[in-house]
């Protein structure tokens, strides 16, 4: 069979399972998108293993529309985020990162070595466990109803200062090996040309990353504040049938890439970034209209069924113990990392909690780590079936989780109480 008609298979399998599961979630008051994570993990290793009767060539393709569907997301979030909110949000966002990173990594780092891992192992271990992946939260408030509150721009602010973080962190540890170089894209350029190629220190290191992160947020925002309007407008003229639609799927692609290579970010973060910028533009309601149904028809289902795909339950035999103290390590070091550090600058209890729960999900951000560990050598394959449950199990409750906090005080009318605190929160 042909390799696209073997991919359309695929995609009509999990597509169709996908919806169904999330309507059965939905009528159990949970989130949809819980019934599309379990969908993938009943037909990933851990018990069907779709992927194993198709080529290589339909995995790796499922993959990739995976990743574009995270991107579209997490612009989608961005459009939806309260720009005025963010701003008032600002500084209990950096606070609510920080404590999101110490934390779980001192604590994964503690954990490693309580259970004899060597200290590289354990080091990144405590890495992988610093990771936030925003976009099951994202999905999550939205779905709620939720996305205009503090809590949610707190949360989708932490989340991004917490992928730089997370980012000094991989750094950090790669440089440590010197199996690999810590630097990509223009950072890597940069090594090259600057020091013409000789083996830089740690701190050089860092410094290429800070100013490769801060060139890109440089020119994102400029581009932003002159050339995008000017898009806008030229897009708005022609007479193609979408044609502003396919123009602003093209600069998320841009953003996606240009975080990726020039600021050495998580593609992710470009494209929320593109929507965080476009979200009190004219031209939001429009865009949010026309992209919602390749989003949610199409392209946001395989992402959350691609993460349930990850997982192979079957490895974990005789590992349970420490799998245990990881997923306390992991969902205690958000809660109380990220919840204490809001608290700490003002926020409400109850608001403070919100947040440390909406910071849980590891995602795609944990893989990667998770990735990297392997490919070095450092991880074997039970490590990193605890990593991969780990992740899985924290995308899976961190929905649960958000719905169940959110309706913690609300009354007979649907609004917190803690509603009235938003417009005074602390910058």
């Amino acid at each position: 069979m042909p390799a696209f008609l073997q991919l359309a298979l695929v995609l009509a399998a999990l597509l169709a399972t996908a919806k169904l599961a999330g309507h059965i979630s939905a009528r159990f008051g949970m989130p949809a998108i819980l019934g599309e994570l379990l969908v993938g993990v009943l037909l990933g290793p851990s018990c069907f293993n779709l992927l194993r009767s198709v080529s290589a060539t339909t995995g790796h393709s499922l993959a990739l529309l995976a990743q574009i569907g995270a991107l579209l997301l997490m612009f989608i979030a961005g459009l939806e985020t309260d720009v005025e909110a963010v701003k008032r949000a600002s500084g209990t966002a950096f606070a609510v990162a920080v404590g999101g990173v110490v934390l779980p990594l001192a604590g994964g780092v503690a954990l490693g070595r309580l259970f004899h891992l060597s200290w590289t192992a354990a080091w990144f271990l405590g890495g992988a466990l610093t990771a936030t992946s925003v976009s099951i939260s994202a999905q999550t408030l939205m779905e709620i109803g939720r996305m205009m509150t503090f809590e949610a721009s707190t949360i989708l602010g932490a989340a991004v200062i917490d992928d730089i973080l997370g980012l000094f962190v991989l750094a950090v540890l790669s440089a440590s090996l010197a199996h690999t170089s810590a630097t990509s894209g223009f950072s890597a350029w940069m090594q090259a040309h600057l020091l013409q190629g000789s083996a830089p220190s740690l701190l050089t290191q860092m410094a290429l990353l800070l100013l490769s992160m801060a060139a890109f947020l440089l020119l994102a925002w400029a581009f932003a504040r002159w050339g995008l309007p000017l898009v806008l407008q030229l897009a708005r003229r022609l007479s193609s049938t979408h044609a502003l639609s396919s123009w602003i799927l093209g600069l998320v692609f841009l953003y996606a890439a240009a975080a990726q290579w020039l600021g050495g970010m998580a593609g992710i973060t470009g494209a929320y970034l593109l929507g965080f910028l476009l979200a009190q533009s004219e031209v939001r309601k429009e865009v949010e209209a026309s992209l919602h149904a390749i989003g949610y028809g199409l392209l946001i289902p395989l992402f959350f069924v691609s993460v349930g795909l990850l997982s192979n339950i079957r490895s974990l035999s005789g590992h349970w113990l420490l799998l245990a103290a990881l997923l306390l390590v992991a969902i205690a070091g958000k809660v109380f990392g990220c919840g204490l550090a809001a608290a700490a600058c003002g926020t409400h209890r109850l608001q403070a909690l919100r947040i440390g729960v909406g910071m849980m999900s590891r995602g795609e951000v944990g893989l990667i780590v998770v990735a990297m560990a392997q490919g070095l050598g450092i991880f074997n394959s039970a490590e990193s079936a605890m990593l991969m449950t780990t992740v899985l199990v924290t995308t899976v409750i961190t929905p649960l989780g958000l719905r169940i906090v959110f309706d913690w005080g609300t009354g007979a009318g649907g609004e917190s109480p803690t509603e009235a605190l938003y417009e005074t929160e602390p910058a």
